[in-house]
């Protein structure tokens, strides 16, 4: 008896955590908006996430309606939207030439679908050639990457002769010893766009210490003619 309610209990415990399992990942899956990444001055597509014919639509911006299909085939735009929406019977929403002010959470609702969707909508610049800065302690080279004022999904990647240095940070450092004449070149990107740029490490040494470097090939060169002058006096 005890044996059979043991069961029974551990069995109703296993059911219980699998459908609180199942509530928790719809709901995260619900309350988590798609992110959608759009270029400033650009075109961007919303889309639904379920691919239909949809007899109704209404895209919602916050609280707000934007546009709306009816069942007549009609469409409506709203607010700014009117000169720069775009809506198919796919559901799909199109905004037009992109502004910073687009950016924001939609949301897009039909009689065809169970619960609505949710998109967020980032609206990001085209990326300007990042800066590159360097210096020089004697021992190690600095070399640091101003990308970008918006740092919004932005990713740095150095790139360096015999290495790739897969580096998400603005800043890295190199030993002395490298080559001065080789290049180090800086990747900025994000979802909407990619730029880079690039110096040579003689740049980051000041003359005097780009001196000392060239003077054991001097001293070897004067050394070598010496010898010469030496050799043809006798």
């Amino acid at each position: 008896m005890c044996g059979s309610m043991a069961t029974e209990f551990y069995g109703t415990k296993i059911l219980l955590g699998f459908a609180l399992g199942l509530i928790t990942f719809f709901s995260l899956g619900k309350c988590e908006p798609v992110k959608i990444f759009g270029l400033m001055n650009s075109n961007v597509t919303l889309s639904p996430l379920q691919k239909m014919e949809f007899k109704d639509i209404t895209w919602k911006k916050g609280k707000d309606k934007v546009a709306e299909l009816q069942e007549d085939g009609g469409d409506l735009y709203f607010g700014p939207f009117q000169s720069r929406g775009r809506l198919d019977q796919s559901g799909s929403f199109t905004i037009l030439n992109l502004t910073a002010s687009d950016e924001g959470q939609y949301e897009i609702e039909s009689s065809n679908l169970t619960a609505s969707e949710i998109l967020y909508l980032y609206v990001l610049e085209k990326l300007p050639q990042p800066d590159l800065y360097c210096s020089f302690d004697g021992e190690n080279f600095t070399v640091s990457c101003n990308g970008s004022e918006d740092s919004r999904f932005l990713n740095y990647k150095w790139v360096f002769p015999g290495s790739y240095m897969n580096i998400s940070q603005s800043k890295v450092q190199l030993k002395n010893g490298e080559d001065l004449q080789q290049a180090i070149s800086c990747v900025t990107w994000n979802p909407v766009s990619t730029t880079e740029s690039s110096l040579f490490l003689k740049t980051c040494v000041p003359d005097k210490n780009q001196g000392r470097h060239r003077f054991p090939v001097l001293a070897a060169f004067v050394f070598a003619a010496v010898i010469i002058i030496g050799l043809c006096k006798l």
